[in-house]
């Protein structure tokens, strides 16, 4: 059996000398937590230092890790090597620390040892040395799937989670995203980083940052651009989870992309290599840290994906010979989606995805109905469920087959595109069917008649806790699909009818009401049996409860009898009728 080989693309030759280039350093003044300013452009090159915040267990930790370096190196710890060892701390925490963000994760990155044998040196380091003992060494196992290519010691100390990883230099395979890694310098493992603010280092030992790509903190302070310390077409092609990355640090930290950047994330061989190589759980972790992580901007962030094209790699669909149904183009206006050719399914989608953005740029004024929530309002809406509907909104009457069971289209994006929870999915589905009532019900006058209340209450009923995130979602269609009338009306009508059923229906958790008769009165009741029928006088009973919010027990037993003789009746009606058209043989 032949051996099989895979092109390898080595990675991409360093800009410069691996000899003689040293990095940008700026010296460092510690403050603690409370200090106010923050470091900026101006601060920097005015004093040429940076102005790190720091509490007292980060400075403690970091004189541990300075002390058992210069331990390692004078050997005073029996059953450990000899080395010569520099840590540095990398990545975000420098990051974030040089914007006056906190953060506690540190990533240790050293230069000559792996991260598991440090990080052993160091707990028996400061049992002898410091008197203090420290959690157990967990070694997380290299896992490329998770983005983890390295194997990596991670371990508490003073109640700060810290990882130790060597630094690396890392080359790829022409058909994965996932890099063969060898012991790296600083210089190569900067330049590995996916963009310039990441690549900074805090050096422990001199207590400068180093800036080994020279333009990380300019990016990150000055221009405020997010760019790749190597040419960003081949660093999306090496891993193209980076593409979205881009995204969530750009929106997180208000910068923009760099116009290269932005190149490469909008060339379809990228967004095919984003489909082709990376899980579709690792494209749904990514979305859901821009929806509802730490400093998350869930409308840019979506904003920002349909400027780029991304939103078809993200959101799969199903194979197009299976999808029925209607497509959304401008205004939401509907076409039929089967009977195309593949040519036509494209545009059809591209016309999908443009009028996508445009339902987002509306968002934000539709949700602003909910500033004044009353009171007593109970259920908040769900955003980035809210957000995720708005986006698929073109795509919501869409249905496709799978193992003889119709299924709508943003089923799929959810459970199959980005591999959310079920309950999301779920909860996807319930907004998508619920939406078509919701739109009729924003069409009519608001009024809180009895008419009303049943109508309000069987779309609360199916809808449950996404009831609001559907009335955001009735808001945006209107205001799209009736570009005739004015926005602000949509969004009064949308707080009038929010208004009624929280205050004057009192319908807001209705469906968590108990029924007055379970399965079983009913039966011994109406004298009928277990089966579909039961269903059928459930589904009366609520409907009678609806309007009669007082009613008895009593009084709705009293209903459900004289509905089933108006029922029974119905049902002999139908049946003389059908026995004279056999008698006639009609």
């Amino acid at each position: 059996m032949s051996e099989q080989t895979h092109d390898v693309t080595m990675s991409q030759a360093l800009p410069v000398d691996l000899e003689t280039t040293v990095p940008k350093v700026f010296p460092v003044t510690i403050a603690g937590p409370q200090f106010a300013d923050v470091n900026d452009k101006y601060s920097v090159a005015r004093s040429g230092r940076i102005v790190l915040r720091m509490d007292s267990d980060e400075q403690r930790l970091f004189g541990c890790i300075v002390n058992a370096c210069k331990a390692m190196e004078e050997g005073t710890v029996e059953g450990f090597r000899r080395q010569k060892v520099t840590a540095r701390v990398a990545g975000g925490w420098v990051r974030d620390k040089v914007i006056g963000l906190q953060t506690h994760d540190v990533d240790i990155a050293l230069d000559v040892c792996t991260g598991a044998e440090f990080a052993n040196f160091l707990k028996s380091y400061m049992q002898e040395h410091e008197q203090a003992k420290i959690g157990r060494i967990g070694v997380i196992a290299a896992n490329p799937a998770q983005s983890k290519h390295l194997e990596t010691a991670t371990v508490k100390v003073f109640g700060i989670e810290v990882d130790f990883c060597n630094m690396r230099h890392e080359t790829y395979a022409d058909d994965s995203r996932i890099p063969s890694i060898t012991m790296g310098t600083p210089l190569e493992d900067a330049y590995r980083r996916d963009f310039t603010m990441n690549s900074l280092y805090y050096n422990l030992h001199s207590c400068e940052i180093e800036d080994w790509t020279r333009r990380g903190l300019d990016d990150l302070l000055s221009t405020k651009l997010v760019t790749t310390p190597l040419e960003a077409y081949q660093t999306f092609h090496d891993d193209p989870l980076r593409v979205l990355r881009a995204i969530r640090f750009a929106v997180r930290y208000g910068m923009q992309l760099s116009s290269e950047l932005q190149e490469a994330c909008m060339a379809t061989t990228i967004q095919g290599e984003l489909h082709r190589k990376v899980s579709r759980e690792r494209v749904g972790k990514e979305l859901e840290e821009m929806l509802s992580g730490k400093h998350a901007h869930p409308i840019e962030a979506l904003k920002l994906i349909g400027h780029l094209n991304l939103a078809g790699s993200i959101f799969c669909m199903p194979p197009d010979s299976a999808i029925v149904g209607r497509i959304g183009k401008a205004h939401l206006e509907t076409v039929q989606y089967e009977g195309k050719t593949e040519e036509d399914f494209r545009k059809l989608q591209a016309a999908a995805w443009e009028e996508s953005q445009e339902c987002i740029l509306v968002l934000p004024s539709a949700l602003s109905f909910l500033d004044d929530k009353p009171s007593s309002a109970i259920t908040d809406f769900d955003s980035r469920l809210t957000y995720l509907s708005v986006a698929l909104l073109p795509f919501a009457q869409l249905n496709y087959e799978e193992k003889n069971r119709v299924k709508t289209v943003t089923e799929h994006m959810i459970r199959e595109g980005i591999k959310f929870k079920n309950k999301d999915v779920i909860a996807m589905v319930t907004v998508v069917q619920e939406l078509s009532g919701m739109i009729q019900l924003m069409q009519q006058v608001p009024e809180a008649s009895q008419n009303t209340r049943l109508q309000v209450g069987l779309i609360l009923r199916g809808a449950k806790d996404m009831w609001v995130s559907v009335l955001v979602l009735a808001t945006v269609a209107l205001i799209r699909q009736r570009s005739d009338s004015n926005e602000s009306d949509w969004i009064e009508r949308a707080r009038q009818w929010y208004a009624i059923t929280v205050m004057d229906l009192n319908l807001d958790h209705c469906w968590k009401t108990k029924p007055l008769l379970n399965g079983k009165d009913m039966i011994d009741l109406l004298g009928i049996s277990k089966g579909p029928v039961v269903g059928e006088y459930a589904s009366e009973q609520t409907r009678w409860m609806l309007m009669n919010p007082e009613g008895t027990a009593e009084e709705c037993k009293a209903h459900l009898t004289k509905f089933k003789k108006k029922r029974d009746s119905e049902q002999d009606q139908e049946g003389q009728h059908i026995s004279k058209r056999i008698h006639r043989g009609d």
